[in-house]
């Protein structure tokens, strides 16, 4: 029986293809030539210069006078920040924790910098009160002793740190709590290493974190993604960064950031 869908028998535009392609090179690349885009997409350099040229004019891309060479003009940055614009922020957001917890069987946050502190959005897997108010939904906790507090510190220099520190009202909370900002930055640096902080007890007793940030397209972190439980070997803590760390690098491309 023949398809009632028009749509299957429409064969795509040739020509939209390779103009799609040149803007996603030119994304990448940052700017290339008529030579170098003839190569990369394989297509003979007529064709290339004419479809250049129509983006130019249309105020996709803007040419280099002096050496010929093409680069993305603002007008792609702004059809995307539209884009994200009517994007429900929260749905991607809570439909990947829901997802982080299916795999990992962990409790699943997001979680903002609000007054020097965290202020948990979502949180999805808590069947129980197992934990404090800091895995709940609503719930506040310290920046400098959660995994979801210190990946956003991370984001910060250690200069804003240093000039942040008197602000965080640190005090012990257990015997891990780092305190000394000296030591937090050291971990801080950790941190920004491996792309996740830890949490080994260091809020309370019995409740181990991991946290990355998600970003936005100006780089900056909106949040912070967090998996909790009771327990954190070294095998469960690369297993949970496989889990957290790509889910937040496909949140981070959804919100406009664009990785480098």
């Amino acid at each position: 029986m023949p398809s009632k869908n028009p749509e299957t028998k429409i064969e795509p535009i040739q020509a939209v293809e390779r103009a799609l392609a040149i803007l996603e090179l030119l994304s990448q690349k940052g700017s290339m030539g008529l030579n170098e885009l003839h190569k990369e997409l394989n297509v003979n350099k007529a064709s290339v210069l004419r479809l250049a040229h129509t983006l130019v004019q249309s105020g996709y891309l803007s040419k280099n006078e002096e050496n010929g060479s093409y680069s993305l003009t603002l007008k792609p940055y702004e059809i995307g920040a539209k884009a994200i614009k009517v994007l429900d922020k929260m749905t991607l957001i809570s439909s990947a924790l829901a997802d982080l917890n299916s795999i990992t069987g962990r409790i699943a946050q997001f979680s903002i910098e609000d007054n020097n502190e965290i202020l948990c959005l979502q949180s999805i897997g808590q069947k129980e009160n197992l934990f404090s108010i800091y895995t709940n939904l609503g719930g506040r906790s310290p920046l400098y002793s959660t995994s979801a507090g210190k990946a956003l510190l991370s984001s910060y220099t250690n200069t804003e740190i240093l000039e942040k520190w008197p602000l965080l009202d640190v005090h012990q909370l257990t015997e891990h709590t780092i305190t000394d900002v000296q030591e937090m930055l050291r971990d801080i640096c950790l941190t920004r290493q491996r792309g996740y902080a830890l949490d080994k007890e260091e809020n309370e007793y019995n409740l181990f974190c991991i946290g990355t940030i998600i970003k936005d397209a100006s780089s900056k972190p909106i949040g912070a993604l967090s998996l909790s439980g009771n327990t954190l070997t070294e095998t469960e803590e690369s297993q949970l960064a496989q889990a957290l760390l790509p889910m937040a690098k496909r949140l981070s491309i959804m919100m406009g950031y664009i990785p480098v």
